[in-house]
């Protein structure tokens, strides 16, 4: 899974940028990890996995499902086609998760 290993570190920046302009010092991303997987047909697509501490409820379902539209052209840029998969993950439900349980998730 090649393909987008060189543009990951930059598709988390993008993320963390647009996040940071949107939330501001409402929520906080701790971590923006970005993991290539292979779909059903052997295509690869990016999980992203957003990792925050603030309150959840400002996370907005129509406001999440609209996000990758604002990215696109910056992701597209960088040679990244398919749609990724986000997931936004409280900080205080993983908190008590072991080292090893955390690489299981996000490897």
């Amino acid at each position: 899974m090649a393909k987008y290993d060189s543009v990951k570190e930059q598709v988390a920046a993008i993320y963390r940028r647009h996040l940071d302009e949107k939330f501001g010092d409402q929520i906080a991303f701790d971590e923006i990890r970005v993991v290539p997987r292979l779909d059903h047909w052997g295509d690869e697509y990016l999980q992203i996995y957003m990792v925050f501490d603030g309150d959840g409820d400002l996370l907005d379902p129509h406001w999440m499902n609209g996000f990758y539209w604002e990215l696109r052209p910056e992701l597209l840029a960088l040679g990244v086609i398919s749609i990724p998969t986000d997931s936004y993950i409280d900080k205080a439900e993983i908190a008590p998760w072991t080292d090893e349980e955390r690489a299981r998730i996000f490897r």
